[in-house]
């Protein structure tokens, strides 16, 4: 699946993309870039720079610069709103896409564990919100807020209560931004994906059989590409979408249904 960028354009707008480098992020980021919108590309400080997303962005004749940050850490969020004020002058457009999963059985689950998980999953989204939230309202920006859920924010992933909790949390924030954010005309809406052929699941992605079982349940008969939520999030960022907010937009391939 492809995206058409003449259908929801972003020329002229700047966005945030955490957790950038790969997976959802990066289709996210890509598809932003191809729709014009300048990208700030956030990396996680375990992973190297993405630069061949920054090459193909800019052969697309797109701009983007990739920021070093740990989104769990509310001290490093200034690098990521710096750089786009200084690189790109704005802020249109934040997506909150960084996660991790921090699995393991409830009776073996650290405090360390649950810190780490809620620090990158909530906490970080819930402090990045509103210091991206606090440039649009100083600059008059009507701009977009998009979180990247779960369907595991409605039903518990077993052995990943953390995670379960922590993606019920965003669906939560999400909410709450939408409506206190609405006097400023920012918007705040989800994504809820489903089973992905991302890095998060990498034991699918790898083998065969549990790939091919894992359509047999999703009534669209396969796993997400990454492509396929990067197309929402697009509308989501585009004028098309101006009157939705507080919204959660479920691209699973129907798994929530079953």
């Amino acid at each position: 699946m492809s995206h058409d960028p003449s259908v929801h354009s972003l020329r002229g707008l700047s966005a945030i993309v955490t957790g950038a480098s790969r997976g959802i992020g990066r289709a996210i980021a890509l598809a932003y870039a191809r729709a014009g919108a300048d990208v700030v590309i956030n990396h996680a400080p375990d992973q190297d720079c993405p630069q061949d997303l920054l090459d193909l962005i800019g052969a697309a004749g797109g701009r983007a610069v990739a920021v070093q940050a740990d989104v769990g850490q509310p001290a490093e969020h200034a690098r990521l709103v710096d750089a786009a004020l200084a690189r790109f002058g704005r802020i249109d457009i934040l997506v909150n896409n960084a996660a991790i999963k921090g699995k393991g059985p409830y009776l073996d689950v650290t405090e360390a564990t649950w810190d780490e998980v809620l620090q990158v999953n909530l906490k970080g989204p819930y402090f990045l919100a509103q210091q991206v939230a606090r440039q649009m309202v100083g600059a008059g920006i009507h701009g977009r807020i998009i979180n990247v859920t779960s369907n595991h924010e409605s039903t518990p992933l077993n052995n990943a209560s953390v995670y379960s909790i922590s993606k019920c949390g965003l669906h939560m924030l999400t909410l709450c931004l939408a409506r206190e954010l609405a006097a400023h005309h920012i918007t705040v809406n989800s994504l809820i994906p489903g089973s992905y052929l991302t890095p998060m699941n990498l034991e699918a992605m790898t083998d065969p059989v549990r790939r091919a079982g894992a359509g047999r349940w999703i009534p669209l008969g396969r796993m997400g590409d990454p492509e396929d939520i990067a197309a929402a999030a697009i509308f989501l960022a585009s004028p098309q979408s101006d009157y939705i907010t507080g919204s959660s937009i479920r691209v699973d391939g129907g798994a929530s249904l079953m």
